[in-house]
């Protein structure tokens, strides 16, 4: 996995209008990361490029999906086995799968009582996702357990933690919610009481499924989609342009699945839509926004680009170009030490973690409480995710160390020997390394140390059991860096996963799944976008194979 901060970008862009030829429009990847809502292509201004002057297909299946993830595994698998017989395409932009999917942990959520965790889910959303969408999400939840064991995994090597049916249980991640016990987790391959000799992870579960169908699913590597193929008069999806060096054009008789994640790895569009570029990916580096762009081209509305899973500031080496801690960790290894930014001050509720909450009793005031929920936190009462700054430093000494604020090396060198942090005997010293205001460091230092003697944080108002004093030398600071899982926003999705236009009109012919346009608007719940990428995965396979022959 790699967590440098040299991002992957897509091809250069261009704007330009639709190109027609003999009633077919080529909609183009050419979108401006900046600014893809209001920017619906107008048919007036079209580029006439010659590009599109011949309108004979290369090729042709029934489905095309885009991105071979979780999400459009799941879609191609369904094709193949509930398709009777339609052909299928899986395009993957890349040598290799590399966006959010072979790196997350595999959890999904799943229920036995889809009403309940709707209600949840609709709380969640606060308003943010149609009800409609939320229902067929809940729906699916009480679905693919039993989906994933019908199409070959091995049940007694899954971690399954049954739907909860009592509230004292409190899986959830807003546990505080009513109906948020409603569900529970499976994980393919993540047994840890048995030998796992099956698949040890959902993607790879699926990767291997759709290969047992590789006479109906063609699945291409390195084979990026440049366009989407539009029909310039009823606006219908009827293929793509796809390829590296010879893009082709290829025909989906029955429509096209975008599974083509987020745009994590797009500094541009993460600055606009999000207000950090700087912010580090936990996953892989392909997710940089081009179905974003190539979508907008034709008039897609889009949605919770403002949402992602994070911000929280996370351990890197002193040159930003790796973690030191692994990213998804628990404990949470703040909670030996405090954060500080570059003016040396606390400035937020510093133990964070990707998912450090406490477990809060059922139905009590969330406004109260604190943690890190997926990066969002508790800020005047809400849980927003929070834009953190582009640097910042955690401070610890002798005895965070020991109980885990780095995990130890093993030839037993010290953080700052490892290039991992600065080192020093005195907080001044420290203070000086860090170029941070040297007072200010101390008087930090000095608050949160009474806080700790008195065992109440009345800044921020951490948890007791995470105020470990910093007073015993030697002092550390290790650099942080904002860093979150995914994004969240991309073209509206219907219920049935149909793509939406600005009027709210379903753009034939184009679906999607996954992380590109999730239903995560505000708050989410973990393990969700593993089972997001499984339910419309499914949805959007059943939609498009319920389609005629465009």
């Amino acid at each position: 996995m790699d967590n440098s901060q040299k991002y992957a970008k897509g091809p250069e862009q261009s704007r330009r209008g639709f190109v027609k030829t003999a009633g077919v429009a080529l909609a183009g990847a050419g979108m401006a990361a900046m600014g893809l809502a209001g920017c619906a292509p107008s048919a007036q201004n079209a580029d006439k490029t010659s590009s599109a002057n011949n309108g004979t297909w290369d090729e042709e299946f029934d489905v095309i999906v885009v991105g071979a993830g979780i999400a459009g595994n799941a879609a191609a698998l369904t094709v193949a086995t509930e398709g009777n017989g339609a052909s299928c395409l899986l395009m993957e932009k890349g040598s290799a799968p590399s966006g959010n999917s072979p790196f997350c942990k595999g959890d999904a959520i799943w229920t036995k009582e889809p009403e309940k965790l709707a209600s949840y889910l609709k709380t969640l959303a606060h308003g943010t996702t149609p009800d409609d969408v939320l229902d067929a999400y809940a729906q699916g939840c009480a679905e693919i357990f039993d989906w994933v064991i019908e199409n070959g995994a091995i049940k007694e090597e899954m971690s399954i933690t049954e739907p909860a049916t009592d509230p004292e249980e409190r899986n959830a991640e807003y546990h505080e919610y009513e109906n948020s016990y409603a569900f529970g987790y499976f994980a393919v391959g993540k047994n840890s009481k048995v030998e796992v000799k099956g698949p040890n992870h959902i993607q790879v579960f699926l990767e291997q499924a759709v290969a047992q169908h590789s006479d109906i699913v063609d699945y291409r590597t390195s084979t990026p989609l440049v366009d989407l193929v539009q029909d310039a008069d009823t606006g219908a999806v009827l293929g793509v342009v796809a390829g590296e060096k010879n893009p082709k054009r290829i025909k989906a008789k029955r429509g096209v699945i975008m599974c083509c994640g987020g745009f994590e790895h797009s500094p541009e569009m993460m600055q606009n839509y999000l207000g950090q570029g700087a912010a580090v990916p936990a996953a892989g580096s392909l997710n940089t926004g081009d179905g974003h762009r190539i979508c907008a081209k034709l008039g897609a509305d889009f949605w919770h680009m403002n949402n992602v899973a994070g911000f929280w500031m996370a351990g890197r080496d002193l040159q930003n170009t790796a973690y030191t801690n692994p990213p998804i960790f628990k404990p949470a290894p703040k909670g030996f030490g405090i954060t500080v930014g570059v003016n040396g001050r606390r400035f937020y509720m510093d133990w964070d973690g990707y998912n450090v909450r406490e477990k809060y009793p059922y139905m009590s005031d969330l406004s109260l409480h604190v943690g890190s929920r997926h990066g969002h936190m508790q800020f005047g009462g809400e849980w927003p995710h929070l834009p953190m700054p582009s640097k910042a430093w955690f401070v610890f000494d002798k005895n965070g160390l020991e109980q885990g604020a780095i995990p130890p090396s093993e030839d037993g060198s010290t953080p700052d020997a490892k290039g991992y942090a600065y080192a020093a005997n005195t907080i001044e010293e420290l203070a000086m390394q860090m170029k941070v205001p040297v007072e200010e460091l101390v008087t930090t230092v000095n608050q949160w140390n009474e806080c700790c003697a008195s065992g109440k944080d009345v800044y921020f108002h951490r948890p007791e059991s995470t105020l470990v004093p910093v007073q015993e030398p030697p002092f550390y600071a290790q650099l942080c860096a904002p860093s979150f899982l995914n994004t969240d926003g991309g073209p509206v999705r219907a219920a049935d996963g149909s793509i939406l236009d600005y009027d709210g009109n379903p753009i034939k012919g184009l679906y999607s799944a996954g992380e590109f346009g999730s239903i995560w608007g505000h708050y989410y719940e973990g393990g969700g976008n593993v089972a997001e990428c499984l339910i419309f995965g499914r949805i959007s396979a059943k939609s498009a194979l319920a389609n005629t022959e465009a």
